[in-house]
């Protein structure tokens, strides 16, 4: 699930049927690269500040977010194993990464996570078809992303490679390739004029894989693979 596509959605308790809020942005744990929880805008967030951690959500559907009882809204006061994040205040949206070298790579446009770990998969560069592998990462920080050498390889001062321009030998793409075979498809992939491409349930083969590239929907079919866990 892509990080944009949860900013701003309600929060609703299952049992209670209450709308406890709206998601505002999600919390980070740097070292393990994966978001544990999201910061809620309730109606008394000028008294406190309130998260959603991440074991407590039930489901992330298309408009909401689900939580089993009214109790998954919780004050950040009262986690002290959270301050840390918050005061790390991790904000990938925008951040600079580098390579271990020190070569200026681009900014993250967006970021997908798994569902249910939230584990961080990859990393979308901004105005680019790029997406870095979250194994290709080395150290998240306050101010940058740093990741592996052989990662700017692939962009240029003058131009950013699109997963289009290369073929499968290329070391990235191919990895990409292993990681999207054999899953199945999240949602609903449509071209541009809205026609279906492929529909969500199905199995992603190397057919699939060649035809999503061909269409210019690559890195939208990589971004949009069903959770395994």
């Amino acid at each position: 699930m892509k990080s944009k596509d949860i900013t701003g959605k309600d929060v609703i308790s299952v049992k209670e049927g209450n709308k406890l809020g709206r998601v505002r942005f999600p919390v980070i744990d740097s070292n393990h690269q994966k978001v544990i929880g999201f910061i809620v805008d309730d109606p008394d967030w000028f008294l406190e500040t309130k998260i959603v951690l991440f074991q407590s959500i039930r489901g992330m559907e298309e408009e909401l977010v689900t939580v089993d009882d009214d109790s998954a809204l919780t004050a950040v006061k009262r986690l002290d194993t959270i301050h840390s994040f918050l005061r790390e205040n991790i904000q990938l949206i925008n951040m600079k990464i580098i390579s271990e070298s020190g070569k200026y790579i681009g900014r993250i446009d967006d970021f997908d996570f798994n569902h249910q770990t939230g584990k961080i998969n990859f990393y979308k560069i901004k105005d680019s078809n790029l997406i870095i592998d979250g194994r290709d990462t080395i150290a998240l920080g306050k101010d940058m992303l740093i990741v592996k050498e052989e990662v700017s390889t692939l962009s240029g001062e003058e131009h950013t490679p699109s997963f289009n321009e290369f073929d499968l030998s290329s070391v990235f793409e191919k990895r990409q390739a292993d990681f999207l075979l054999g899953k199945r498809v999240g949602r609903d992939i449509r071209d541009n004029e809205g026609e279906l491409i492929i529909p969500a349930g199905s199995m992603i083969d190397e057919n699939c894989i060649r035809n999503m590239r061909s269409a210019g929907k690559f890195t939208e079919l990589l971004m949009s693979v069903e959770s395994e866990e």
